[in-house]
């Protein structure tokens, strides 16, 4: 039983040897392997790598460096001469490398060179023909090698740094600056690779035999602590991760050359992309920064520092998706090893919006109070409330030619201000305790200035609170309004004056008004009575022919009988004397009556036109009726001449209207016609046409004489305006016109004429005035 447990036991250690020397000897052997069959051939290719990043990333500052000079030149601030001197000499004076004899030149897109550092005599010549060592041509293949994609990297062969002796392989990276049309280089001997390559190996080998040794001796350990390890290393990360993705700040690692190596959530939300879309990529190429050329530039700078150890800091503006601007406060720190080295870059950003907008806020606070305070027209200063003066506006000194120095931080009542009278300055006190409990004082302040008089001052002292409620200081205004006091004194006077005047005025404009009333009137009613003659001179002359045909008549018939008497009375009486007798007895006695009818029926007419133009009363008319009694009054006027009036109405039109009013309407408008617009005219048409349209009475009235220009047609219902004032003219024939459509008919008149193409007026009337059968 005991050999089998010391059997068992002995098993068991072996099992437990086998099952740690197992995975430890299979991963010293994977270990050797990966060092000398993966490791170290990829070493050197890792390190070139490197270094064509590291020529990139140099190559890169110089371009910032005369993009910042093109900037210069833009902006006018450097020419573009001096801007091309400062650019090729500052990027001859730029070195690097371990030594510090690693340098860039500058040729331009012709395959010119424009600054060689070690070879000064290549400067502005051609180099189309210049070959390296082994017959290449070296610069049209560094301007091939840019002209697709503005950069590239160049091999060839060169002299070993200053030593000409020494011909070496050697790799360039050449960039494009398009604006000067310029080709920046710099290169790496691919000797210094292989040397620090060989280098690393060596020391990565002894180094490989010391950690064999190590890993064997404490492999055991190792498998022990292991379980203990990873669970504090998963504790660890998990509390890192934590942090730094939870972190409210942007936080991000970065390599010495600026390539993004991790970043935490808060920017990665902002721009709103997977850390897979950014990380390896150089910061500034990020959609953080590519709004701006100038953030750009400003980054490189910043990284730039840090990456030579320093920390660099600075603030910029981003837009998120939405368009939002905020600031954030940048900055990059080193992380060195035990030597100096910088391992990798801290970046970190705070959002510094609100702090950047209260401190832009207070700044535009303050200089829109300094403008008001300094450049006010009125009287300013900030006391303490102990009436100390702290702060007095130019206003203020003026008024008593006073400089600042001399009254601040003295108490405010000892300013010249409160001195004419005394007494101002005990008054000001009180306003002061006043102001100091929370009251806002006003008053008007007079005092007496020597040599100017008396002045007045509208004067307040208002309590300034903080944010707490607390008055932190008082506020003094002052308002000069001597000239107030001034103007209101002759104003006073000058209204005292002005009512008079007023009333004396009024009392004469009333008596004008007066005068001119009766003037009107009297001028309108000899219009009337001038027209009702010229009705009564034409109806007399309408009624004379009818008359004198019938006493003709009746005389002729007269003379007859006393033939056919005197016939009778001495027996010669025939019977064809007496038929002939009783034929023109018959004729003639016809004739009167037929002359006396139209004679009797022309007085009618002109009995109901006269009433309706001098009574003004309302009743029913045949519109088309009245028309003509209108016309057949008028006819005098007209009836020597070839002229034609045409009416066109509805034969039924019944109005209840004011006939007298369209008897002086269609009156004046007829003989201004015949008066002006037929001027020199033989034959014109005078044109009447009434229309009942769907909400009012139309009637058109037109002729087709000579026109009015534009100027009498805005004129033409003014009243006592006339062109024919001096030959009769009054004025008040349209205007009555006017009145009488707008005032007694309720209705509205408008004309149109053109010079040489007739006038025409057109009245709307109400509808209602229609008498419906």
């Amino acid at each position: 039983m005991g050999i089998f447990e010391k059997s068992t036991k002995a098993g068991h250690k072996r099992f437990v040897w086998l099952r740690v020397a197992v995975p430890t000897v299979a991963s010293l052997v994977l270990f050797i392997i990966v060092i000398f069959a993966v490791h170290m051939p990829a070493v050197r290719d890792a390190l070139l790598a490197q270094r064509k990043d590291s020529l990139k990333h140099m190559t890169q500052v110089a371009v910032g460096v005369l993009e910042h000079l093109r900037d210069q030149e833009i902006k006018g601030l450097i020419s573009s001469e001096e801007a091309r001197r400062r650019g090729a000499e500052i990027i001859g004076m730029m070195r690097f490398g371990s030594e510090n004899k690693d340098y860039f030149w500058i040729n331009d897109f012709k395959a010119r060179m424009v600054m060689h550092p070690y070879m000064p005599e290549l400067d502005g010549r051609d180099m189309s023909k210049f070959a390296d060592f082994k017959g290449k041509l070296l610069i049209v293949e560094m301007v091939n090698a840019t002209e697709k994609d503005g950069a590239g990297f160049v091999d060839y062969h060169w002299q070993w740094q200053d030593k000409p002796g020494r011909v070496v392989p050697k790799i360039s990276y050449v960039q494009r600056f398009y604006p000067w049309k310029w080709i920046i280089g710099t290169g790496l001997y691919i000797d210094d690779i292989e040397s620090e390559a060989a280098a690393r190996n060596r020391d990565l080998i002894m180094m490989t035999v010391f950690i064999l040794g190590v890993i064997s001796l404490l492999s055991f350990y190792t498998i022990v602590q292991s379980r203990k390890t990873g669970q504090q290393v998963q504790e660890s990360e998990a509390l890192f991760k934590g942090i730094f993705d939870h972190s409210q700040q942007f936080m991000g690692v970065l390599s010495p050359e600026g390539i993004l190596l991790l970043a935490n959530k808060e920017p990665l939300n902002f721009v709103s992309c997977g850390e897979g879309d950014l990380i390896g990529h150089y910061l500034w190429e990020t959609p953080w920064w590519d709004h701006s050329l100038t953030a750009q530039r400003q980054l490189k700078e910043v990284i730039q520092i840090a990456s030579f150890g320093g920390v660099g800091k600075a603030i910029f503006e981003h837009c998120n998706d939405s368009g939002e601007s905020i600031y954030v406060d940048f900055s990059a720190k080193p992380v060195v090893d035990d030597d100096g080295k910088v391992l990798f870059l801290i970046a970190e950003g705070h959002n510094v919006t609100e702090l950047k907008n209260a401190q832009e806020q207070i700044a535009r606070s303050e200089a829109l109070f300094r403008g008001i305070f300094s450049q006010s027209l009125q009287f300013m200063g900030v006391l303490d409330l102990d009436g100390t003066l702290r702060e007095v506006n130019k206003a203020a000194l003026d008024v008593r030619n006073v400089a600042a120095e001399d009254v601040i931080g003295k108490p405010f009542w000892e300013g010249p201000w409160w001195q004419h009278p005394p007494s101002l300055a005990a008054t000001l006190k009180q306003d002061i305790e006043r102001a100091v409990n929370g009251h806002v004082v006003r008053r008007e302040v007079r005092s007496e200035i020597p040599g100017e008089g008396t002045r007045y001052v509208d004067f307040s002292l208002k309590p300034a609170f903080g944010a707490d409620g607390k008055i932190l200081f008082l506020l003094a205004e002052g308002r000069d309004v001597s000239e107030l006091h001034s103007a209101q004194d002759q104003l006073s006077e000058l209204n005292r004056d002005l009512e008079q005047k007023v009333e004396e005025r009024t009392a004469e404009l009333s008596r004008s008004v007066e005068s001119l009333e009766n003037a009107q009137n009297q001028l309108i009613q000899s219009e009337k009575m001038a027209a009702l003659g010229d009705l009564v001179a034409g109806v007399a002359h309408e009624i004379n022919t009818p008359v004198g045909i019938s006493v003709t008549s009746i005389s002729f018939m007269e003379e007859k009988l006393a033939e056919i008497s005197a016939k009778m009375n001495a027996g010669e009486l025939r019977k064809s004397d007496l038929d002939k007798f009783m034929n023109i007895a018959h004729e003639a006695t016809k004739s009167s009556m037929l002359n006396l009818h139209r004679a009797a029926e022309l007085i009618g007419n002109f009995k109901q036109v006269a009433a309706d133009q001098a009574s003004g009363q309302k009743r029913i008319i045949n519109f088309r009726e009245y028309l003509d009694e209108i016309l057949l009054s008028l006819r005098s006027k007209y009836k020597r001449t070839q002229h034609k009036i045409n009416i066109s109405c509805a034969e039924d039109l019944m109005l209840n209207t004011y006939p007298g009013a369209f008897m002086q309407i269609f009156s004046n408008l007829i003989i201004n016609t015949l008066i002006h617009g037929f001027e020199g005219i033989e034959v014109g048409n005078i044109d009447i046409g009434v229309e009942v349209a769907e909400d009012e009475i139309v009637i058109r009235y037109t002729d087709d004489g000579k026109g009015m220009s534009e100027d009498n047609v805005n004129r033409i219902f003014e009243p006592f305006f006339t062109t024919k004032r001096g030959e009769g003219g009054t004025g008040l024939g349209m205007s009555i016109v006017y009145n009488l459509v707008h005032s007694r008919l309720g209705g509205v008149i408008n004309c149109s004429s053109v010079e040489g193409q007739g006038t025409a007026f057109t009245i709307s009337l109400p509808k209602d005035m229609i008498v419906e059968e």
